[in-house]
C-alpha cells in the first residue's frame, strides 16, 4: 500500500490511522509497565539480598547484626519508590522478634511506636499495639477511671449494621443439608472435599467480613491492657450496636461497669444481652427446624436441640443454632442486681 493510499481521508483510512494511534499508545503503555517492573525487580532483588544475609546471621545466633541488616532492608524499602510495606513486612516482624530475644525492650518499644505511627492503617498495626502494651512500663499505665457515664461517646451503628451484613451473607450461601446424602461410611471431611458444597472463596469472603469485628475487639483488648477503660468501653459498645453475635463484648462491658460501680449501665448491658441472644436463638431454632424437616433430619436436629448442643454449618464455619446457655447466668446476675 502506497503512502498516498495510507493517508487517504476516506472512512477506511481514518479507521486505520485511529487504530495505529491506539496501537502506538498501547505499546507505549506496555513499555512503561515493563520499565516499572524492571525497576521494581531491581529494588526487590536488593532488599531480598539484605534479607538473606540477615537470615544467615540469625541462624548463627548473631541477632544484633541480623537486626541491623533487617533495619537496613526496611530503610531501603521505605526509600524506594517501587516497594511498599508488603515487600518488607517480614523484615519488620523479625526486628520485633529479635529485639525481644535480645531483651532490648527500649529499642523494641521505640521501633513498635515508629511502625504504628508510620503505618496506622496496616493490618499488623493492631498486633504491634498489643505487643507494645505488654512491654510498656507499668508506671505509664495508670488506670483511666476518672470519668462519668456522660463522658462515654455513644457509638453509631452502620446502616445496615455489620451484623446484618454478615447475616445476609450467610443467608446467601448454599443452604445446609444436614449431610442427608452422605454415605454412612464417609467422614465429614471427605464429604466436604468430594462434594465441595461451598466454594472456598465464599468462606474467604465471610472471613473478610468478620475481620471488621475482629479489629474492633482487638482494639478494645489493647485498650484494656493499657488500662484505658474509657476507650475499651467505647469499642465494646460499638460491637453491641453493630449486633455482634459473640459473648465477649457483652461480658467485658458487664465486668468493666461492675468495677466502675455503674450499676445502671451493667443492668442495661445485661438486659440487652439477654434480649439479643434470646431473639437470635429463637430465630436460629426456627430456621434449623425448617431445614431439618426439608431434608428429613428432624430426629437428628431435635436430638441436638434437646441436648443443648450447637448445630453448625458445613465444616463448622459458623453456628446455625446455638442454645446460648450463658443467658441463664446473665438472668441470675440481673435478679441479684435488682434486689
Amino acid at each position: 500500500m502506497g503512502l498516498f493510499n495510507f493517508f487517504r481521508k476516506d472512512k477506511k483510512s481514518k479507521y486505520t490511522v485511529e487504530t495505529l494511534d491506539a496501537y502506538t499508545e498501547l505499546e507505549d503503555r506496555n513499555e512503561k509497565l515493563k520499565k516499572e517492573n524492571r525497576e521494581w525487580e531491581k529494588d526487590f532483588s536488593h532488599l531480598s539480598s539484605l534479607r538473606q544475609k540477615a537470615k544467615i546471621l540469625e541462624d548463627e545466633n548473631n541477632y544484633m547484626e541480623a537486626v541491623e541488616l533487617y533495619l537496613e532492608s526496611i530503610e531501603f524499602g521505605e526509600k524506594s519508590n517501587k516497594l511498599n510495606i508488603a515487600n518488607y513486612g517480614y523484615d519488620i516482624k523479625r526486628v520485633i522478634i529479635l529485639y525481644g530475644k535480645l531483651k532490648q525492650k527500649a529499642y523494641q518499644r521505640q521501633f513498635l511506636e515508629r511502625m504504628i505511627s508510620t503505618y496506622p492503617d496496616c493490618r499488623e498495626a493492631i498486633d504491634w499495639d498489643a505487643r507494645l502494651a505488654k512491654i510498656t512500663p507499668n508506671d505509664s499505665l495508670k488506670e483511666n477511671t476518672e470519668f462519668n457515664v456522660s463522658d462515654i461517646n455513644k457509638p453509631v451503628a452502620q446502616n445496615p449494621t455489620l451484623g446484618t451484613k454478615i447475616q445476609a451473607f450467610k443467608n446467601a450461601l448454599p443452604e445446609f443439608n444436614f449431610y442427608y446424602d452422605m454415605p454412612e461410611e464417609m467422614h465429614t471431611a471427605a464429604y466436604l472435599a468430594e462434594r465441595n458444597p461451598v466454594p472456598f472463596e465464599r468462606m474467604s469472603e465471610l472471613r473478610e467480613l468478620r475481620q471488621a469485628f475482629k479489629a474492633v475487639i482487638e482494639k478494645a483488648n489493647v485498650a484494656e491492657k493499657r488500662n484505658d477503660v474509657k476507650s475499651a468501653i467505647e469499642a465494646y459498645e460499638k460491637m453491641l450496636v453493630e449486633e455482634y453475635e459473640g459473648r465477649e463484648p457483652y461480658e467485658r462491658l458487664m465486668i468493666l461497669y461492675r468495677k466502675l460501680k455503674w450499676k445502671d449501665e451493667e443492668i442495661r448491658v445485661i438486659q440487652h444481652a439477654i434480649s439479643f441472644f434470646e431473639n437470635l436463638r429463637d430465630a436460629q431454632l426456627n430456621y434449623v427446624q425448617t431445614l431439618a424437616e426439608k431434608y428429613g433430619k428432624e430426629d437428628f436436629a431435635n436430638e441436638y436441640i434437646e441436648a443443648g448442643k450447637r448445630i453448625q454449618y458445613y465444616g463448622g464455619a459458623f453456628d446455625l443454632y446455638n442454645p446460648f446457655p450463658i443467658i441463664a447466668k446473665w438472668k441470675t446476675r440481673l435478679e441479684k442486681l435488682k434486689q
